[in-house]
């Protein structure tokens, strides 16, 4: 009876539980935040979200198939990708693949179907790391034969997506693989090194783009420029503060009418807080919470280096883009451009976040398994 209840809970199932429900709300969220936005400029104001209806479809496609698909097999597969994944960071910039919008060259087009790379660099980088790292074992600790070379890679993917321009997404990709190296048992003074070798281009890649130091300086002086450089902190705030504690009602929020930039993508966190209140954003903060507590659970458990390490990279990835996303929305951190996975509009984000969950619960899968064997193995001894 034991070994068949172990059998049916093949996966981690609060999970894909919590995983859904953030789907789920950010298909009401998103339809709430873009209708005005998506009649003005499209003159539908379902266009965003019949979109991500369409990559939600797709989504959960790759989830189910992560999900099947043994990670181990990823070991062979996972240099090739990272090389793939560098020919694409490459591919933006050249004309007739490469798709500029509004100044900026991240996306790929193929035919209808636009995406942007660096977020698959994020998800294969932590592929490739996670596997690397528990290949190298000890020589990990080794500057030269070790952390160098994993150096030089993450600043290769950093340097590429940096220059599209898109310093969140570059901040995030050196965020989570310094996660992975500490926890793949790199030295702390190689990460410190680091560091400091990152901050020096870091600081002139801030303070010589106008947008960028705009608004570094309208978040250390919001009083300053309300309606120039502190218009986006100022209406965020005006938004979370306006829905009190259950909010003014879905679908009546008024910051979401031009005040606030990007309302569907961005910003949407601050809009679910003026519609849905703090009851609205706690439980938001909650599933992300559960969703952390669960990615993490599944490393602590999971018995091959390998396996942790992936749920701990996929994890961190997820979980660092919410803190950031939230963080802006509450004005904790400068305002930047980095989606609340699974909840803002973005095709690529959400399959990636999505493709994330899959390889999570492919883990938990394993762990069960491991557990499942390891009480035949008692029975047998006792039989004997």
């Amino acid at each position: 009876m034991k070994e068949k209840s172990l059998k049916d809970k093949r996966y981690d199932y609060i999970l894909l539980i919590v995983t859904l429900l953030l789907v789920g709300t950010g298909i009401i969220a998103l339809f709430s935040a873009s209708v005005p936005y998506a009649h003005v400029r499209y003159g539908d104001g379902y266009f965003f979200v019949k979109h991500q209806l369409k990559w939600l479809a797709m989504g959960i496609f790759f989830l189910w198939l992560a999900s099947k698909f043994n990670y181990q097999k990823y070991k062979n597969l996972s240099l090739p990708l990272l090389f793939f994944t560098l020919i694409l960071l490459v591919c933006v910039f050249i004309p007739g693949i490469g798709e500029k919008m509004g100044g900026a060259s991240r996306w790929i087009s193929l035919g209808n179907i636009s995406f942007q790379p660096s977020d698959i660099a994020k998800i294969t980088l932590v592929v490739y790391l996670s596997f690397s790292l528990v290949r190298k074992k000890e020589r990990v600790e080794s500057f030269v034969n070790g952390f160098l070379p994993y150096f030089i890679i993450i600043g290769s993917v950093f340097f590429l997506i940096t220059i599209e321009p898109d310093l969140s997404s570059a901040l995030i990709v050196a965020i989570v693989s310094f996660i992975l190296l500490y926890a793949g048992r790199a030295k702390i003074s190689h990460l410190i090194y680091a560091l400091f070798l990152i901050s020096v281009p870091l600081y002139f890649s801030i303070s010589e783009v106008g947008y960028r130091k705009s608004r570094i300086l309208g978040f250390l002086y919001p009083e300053k420029e309300p309606y120039g450089i502190s218009f986006q902190l100022r209406h965020l705030k005006i938004s979370l503060g306006s829905g009190g504690l259950w909010g003014v009602g879905p679908g009546k929020g008024k910051e979401k009418l031009f005040y606030l930039p990007t309302p569907h993508t961005d910003s949407i966190f601050a809009v679910i807080g003026e519609e849905w209140g703090f009851i609205g954003t706690t439980f938001i903060t909650a599933l992300f919470f559960i969703l952390a507590w669960r990615g993490f659970s599944i490393a602590r458990k999971v018995p091959d280096g390998e396996g942790k390490l992936l749920s701990v990279g996929l994890t961190s990835l997820i979980c660092v883009q919410a803190i950031i996303n939230m963080g802006v929305a509450t004005a904790i951190l400068p305002t930047t451009g980095v989606p609340l996975p699974f909840i803002s509009y973005g095709g690529s984000s959400l399959i990636v976040s999505l493709t994330a969950v899959g390889i999570l619960l492919n883990i938990s899968r394993r762990i069960y398994e491991n557990a499942g064997s390891g009480d035949k193995n008692k029975d047998k001894i006792k039989r004997d």
